[in-house]
């Protein structure tokens, strides 16, 4: 027999997607307890110190863009601004792209201003820039809607494109791989460079199939939504969502990670955390965590079907890792290329496709990439409260293979990993030497993993970005409308649609169970 509830919902995982469907439960009216096995908040939206003190280092997830095309967080965002969320705009410069020759190119949030620089190496590609930006105009609604709800059948889209020439003709592209839609779209090598790596950003590879739809929205997602960061770090989205929740007869709990998830007659009734405690809930469970925790450790086989155990056992987090080395610095990067590279907070170094592809290469052989591409973020440019008064954090990161084919370690090499990274970007950089640097901090695909059982093998996407796990497919078939294979039991985060980044799409899981008890 169940015991009394403990509240409404009880929410598994106080990442930020957890957070958000705890928060929209509570705008509504509901109770609801987080539990959270670390001893802070945050999951991939975490901040730390972790060179010298008062340096904030944004672990995982740090540029906030999708966040602000979230309906239903644009409805709670003023009132979380009472709770310490601040955010910073990047009014002008959002990305820098440096290169070995000319003055870069730099992605503004005024779009004339981008193709100004675009335009620097071609016109033409300048024109094509613009074309993909003036049409996402025809779909913004659509790509709104269907971002922030439960997805459609597969079916649904190319039934829809499939009636004229002009819908086939985009439809074509949508199953083009990035490289694919670069070499047909762009001429200049340095202008296909920056957008292939560009759209290489959610860990898919440069000629994996049917990601070309990728182009038509993160192109002018960028010029429409913007980029910001919170004043203090990523984990004050996470900490602003807990206040929000605590002041609404909610709970936060950390360090409460949770042993097992309570079943009866088919329903989930509750967890058991790790200490023995049992918490129930009244009217419905949600886990934010990934399907291998989910359905392999915290529900027992019995209460499952074999197909979904099989189809856990499936899901992929493919072979790419993040390698991360964070550094304390005196001054903040200068680039050769100039001022107003050197003025962006963030940057991405490509060489050309060919290395590219190479780096991709590298990682399917389990070989660390002997030219690695580089992302580098120097946010106290954006917002000096990160480090003490006239210094800087930086981030430098790259993409490697989570397991090495020579049997070693990532914790092994990381240095000399690390050393690699840094001299990539000594290339680009006139002031980045020894003396610059004042501390080291490096994670790994293991460190990562062991931070946040989530992020395994150091993916941070929720699970590999594939045709066969998105969308309706997303986190496995018969599950993508955020209701699990138990009663009472749903599902969010980043392994659900839409998938990884900062989003706050545990609202739309929320919306789904305010449905189900009809209180909307």
């Amino acid at each position: 027999m169940s015991k009394s509830a403990d509240a409404d919902v009880i929410i598994i995982g106080g990442g930020h997607n957890g957070l958000a469907c705890s928060a929209a439960l509570a705008r509504a009216g509901l109770t609801t307890i987080v539990v959270e096995q670390n001893t802070w908040l945050g999951g991939a939206t975490g901040t730390h110190e972790v060179t010298l003190p008062g340096f904030k280092h944004d672990l995982y997830g740090s540029s906030h863009v999708w966040l602000h095309a979230n309906p239903y967080f644009r409805e709670i965002m003023p009132d979380l601004k009472a709770y310490g969320l601040e955010y910073i705009w990047a009014e002008d410069k959002i990305t820098g792209h440096p290169t070995t020759k000319g003055p870069g190119i730099i992605i503004y949030k005024d779009v004339d201003k981008t193709c100004e620089s675009i335009a620097w190496y071609s016109k033409e590609d300048a024109q094509k820039y613009r074309e993909i930006y003036d049409g996402f105009i025809e779909i913004k609604d659509g790509f709104i809607k269907g971002m922030f709800s439960p997805p459609v059948p597969p079916s649904y889209l190319p039934m829809a494109m499939e009636r004229s020439t002009e819908g086939l003709k985009m439809l074509r592209d949508y199953n083009l791989s990035a490289r694919a839609f670069v070499e047909e779209n762009f001429t200049h090598p340095e202008v296909k460079n920056v957008i292939l790596g560009w759209a290489l950003a959610p860990q898919i590879g440069p000629d994996q199939e049917a990601v070309g739809q990728t182009f038509y929205i993160m192109i002018p997602g960028i010029h429409v939504y913007g980029q910001a960061i919170p004043k203090g770090g990523s984990q004050m989205l996470a900490e602003a969502l807990a206040a929000y929740v605590r002041d609404r007869q909610g709970q936060v709990l950390t360090g409460s990670g949770v042993e097992k998830i309570l079943v009866e007659d088919g329903a989930a009734k509750g967890v058991r955390l790790s200490d023995g405690r049992e918490l129930y809930a009244a009217k419905a469970v949600v886990t934010s965590l990934d399907p291998k925790q989910n359905f392999l450790k915290l529900i027992d086989s019995e209460h499952l079907d074999e197909s979904v155990i099989r189809m856990a056992k499936s899901f992929s987090f493919g072979n790419i890792g993040v390698f991360r080395a964070h550094y304390a610095i005196n001054e903040a990067p200068q680039f050769l290329n100039g001022e107003a590279m050197s003025q962006t907070s963030f940057q991405r170094i490509f060489y050309s496709v060919g290395d590219t592809r190479q780096h991709f290469a590298d990682i399917a052989l389990g070989v660390p990439p002997r030219k690695p591409f580089i992302w580098t973020a120097c946010w106290t440019l954006q917002d000096p409260s990160r480090a003490p008064n006239g210094k800087h954090t930086l981030i430098i990161d790259t993409f490697v293979p989570n397991k090495l084919q020579s049997g070693e370690s990532w914790e092994d090499i990381k240095h000399d990993y690390a050393a690699l990274v840094l001299s990539k970007l000594r290339e680009y950089t006139s002031n980045m030497g020894p003396e610059n640097i004042l501390c080291e901090y490096v994670d790994t695909p293991i460190s990562i993993e062991r931070a946040n059982p989530c992020l395994i093998g150091g993916s941070t996407t929720g699970g590999e970005r594939t045709l066969s796990q998105s969308g309706y497919f997303r986190p496995m078939p018969g599950y993508s409308q955020y209701r699990g294979p138990l009663k009472n039991f749903y599902l969010t985060g980043a392994s659900c649609h839409p998938g990884g980044g900062i989003s706050a799409m545990g609202m739309v899981t929320a919306n789904e169970i305010l449905d189900d008890i009809g209180w909307l």
